[in-house]
């Protein structure tokens, strides 16, 4: 069942098993598993879309995405996705767009003569065969644990930005390969914190409820019919804490659960329960068997070695067995984005065009001590990305530090996580990942959004007895680092073979 989920598209066809699709978008062919959503759209304008995964309208004042693309023009498809949220792909033979965060990846590439899209590192290493060459794997928590972008870890093959739109008609070489989409639209101007809270309930309530709704539809549902299950993922912080609050306040049916891994804080194993309790739905604790080898190959053939979190082990061991087939997920990993995430790591004020700040990022996660220099490269790509295209918000410049977050952490390293889970069977739902809400929260004032005030507010507006427990209590200073034991040895490990393989070379 590897390659669930993914799909290619080449000048030919590329069926990985009996099952997938194939389908002519115009001199081009899109390949794909059958349990990928994939919608055919003529727009306005006559233009021949394909949607691909699972996009969900936050705006209740706007149709869903398929009826909105079939009114819409090519000219106008960044202000027509603004609103929606969710993990999809949007592509004809001359232009492929990803959703705000790039969850659902595009890696790009040269096979067999001519230019090749696919989901996943781990089909286009398939499609390269022999090509194919893995840099050394990532480990968890040790440097950046990701394949920075435009970099993949494999030769010859780049991977799209969420800021970028591919011309796959264009050879790689032409200025007009890759043009420049701005994701965030602006903010009315005296938009209130009153207003900018009550906007953003709306839009986390609004794409909860039609994804309920999406879960029913014969194209969402697969094959078995049914709708599926909806579930959330449920800790002791503040992002699963706001959902769980949202999707009460959507008044949809929802389960939570919590996998119980040797990693789990105190606070994560004993509120889960009580925050369901509050909510009145049910919490499962899915216990984590031992690894299990043959499965932790599998995931890292399906990813491409592009995850090293705790992801992998929950499929290796099959804890995501104890969660519905089917089911999706609902997760809140994009709204780091807009709390200041790396503010604390990153130096302020760093020039994306200054010959230094590439170097100035990789040493701000001890790159040296655990990453190859390839990682410095992509970064330095990237940053000449940024360089050029400084207009991310509206009216200025997005803070480095939370575009890294974007178009690195949520594109790169999160993304890989979203298509990890595609390989159980379930697939993880990115609420927040919407221009609409991302630029509300961007706009809020600094010391609110490092603080997650915004979101203990929401949580206030939409469910505040779910205040009462503790959000992310400190644990004792021993059980602390104790839990920390493993992932220091781990990153031992791997600055060892780092080193090892340096001096070798």
């Amino acid at each position: 069942m590897l390659h669930r989920r993914q799909f290619i598209v080449s000048r030919n066809a590329h069926a990985l098993r009996p099952d997938w699709v194939t389908r002519d978008i115009g001199g081009l062919i899109l390949s794909h598993g059958p349990d990928l959503p994939v919608r055919r759209v003529l727009g306005a304008d006559k233009t021949v879309w394909h949607l691909l995964g699972l996009p969900v309208q936050t705006d209740p004042t706007r149709p869903d995405p398929v009826e909105a693309l079939a009114d819409s023009r090519a000219g106008a498809i960044a202000d027509l996705c603004r609103s929606w949220t969710g993990r999809w792909l949007l592509l004809n033979n001359r232009a492929v767009h990803l959703d705000t965060g790039g969850t659902l990846g595009c890696f790009y590439g040269m096979v067999d003569g001519g230019l090749t899209l696919a989901s996943s590192a781990g089909v286009m290493a398939e499609l390269l065969g022999e090509e194919a060459a893995f840099r050394r794997p990532l480990a968890h928590e040790a440097g950046l644990d990701w394949y920075p972008l435009p970099g993949s870890g494999l030769k010859g093959v780049r991977r799209l930005l969420p800021t970028q739109v591919l011309d796959p008609a264009r050879p790689m070489d032409d200025a007009g390969f890759l043009t420049f989409r701005r994701p965030f639209p602006p903010v009315p101007p005296g938009f209130s914190d009153s207003l900018a809270y009550e906007r953003m309930e709306a839009i986390l309530v609004t794409a909860i409820r039609n994804l309920h709704r999406a879960l029913s539809k014969p194209e969402v549902s697969g094959p078995e019919g049914g709708s599926r299950p909806l579930m959330l993922q449920l800790t002791a912080g503040y992002d699963t804490r706001l959902l769980l609050a949202a999707a009460r306040r959507a008044e949809v049916p929802f389960a939570t659960f919590t996998f119980d891994h040797r990693d789990l804080t105190p606070g994560d194993r004993k509120l889960p329960p009580k925050l369901a309790r509050l909510a009145g739905v049910e919490h499962h604790q899915i216990p984590c068997p031992p690894l299990d080898a043959q499965r932790a190959r599998d995931y890292a053939a399906h990813t491409g070695g592009h995850t090293a979190a705790m992801d992998g082990e929950f499929y290796a061991n099959g804890a995501w067995d104890g969660v519905p087939e089917g089911a999706v997920v609902l997760h809140g990993g994009v709204f780091e984005v807009a709390r200041c995430f790396y503010w604390g790591q990153i130096p302020p004020g760093l020039a994306p065009d200054a010959e230094d700040t590439a170097a100035r990022l990789f040493d701000a996660f001890r790159g040296k001590l655990y990453n190859p220099p390839s990682h410095c490269e992509a970064l330095r790509e990237w940053l000449a990305w940024v360089a050029r295209t400084p207009d991310v918000l509206p009216g200025g410049a997005m803070d480095l530090r939370d575009r890294f977050y974007l178009e690195q952490r949520v594109a790169g390293w999160l993304s890989a996580i979203d298509q990890g889970v595609d390989l159980t069977g379930r697939q993880l739902f990115q609420v927040g990942n919407c221009a609409d809400f991302l630029a509300i929260a961007l706009a809020l004032p600094v010391d609110v959004r490092r603080s997650s005030q915004h979101h203990a507010e929401l949580i206030r507006r939409m469910a505040p007895d779910l205040l009462s427990e503790p959000i992310n209590p400190p644990q004792p200073a021993v059980l602390r680092q104790l839990r920390k034991l493993p992932r220091r040895l781990n990153k031992l490990r791997t600055a060892i073979g780092h080193h090892l393989a340096r001096t070798s070379a």
